[in-house]
């Protein structure tokens, strides 16, 4: 489904997403649990590599849904510019 959208459609089920408050709840709950293994004394070398996995991974979320939000930005841009052009 998601390859047959458009920038703009894309863009805004994105947005969409990042306005969810339980969406942001659930990432922001799972970064403090994989933060608190960091400062777990307790913790094992393997546990900390897996939570700083963890966190990459959800900043590579955050970084897609802002680079979608850029490419539509751009893509309006191109928009406009190309109907002001003679």
């Amino acid at each position: 489904m998601a390859n047959n959208l458009s920038i703009v459609e894309k863009s805004a089920k994105m947005r969409t997403l990042k306005a969810d408050d339980t969406f942001q709840l659930a990432l922001k709950e799972i970064t403090e649990q994989q933060v608190a293994v960091f400062v777990n004394a307790d913790s094992t070398t393997d546990q900390r590599e897996e939570a700083h996995n963890i966190i990459c991974a959800l900043r590579k979320i955050e970084d897609y849904f802002d680079f979608v939000e850029t490419d539509e930005v751009m893509y309006n841009h191109k928009l406009t510019k190309g109907e002001s052009a003679p």
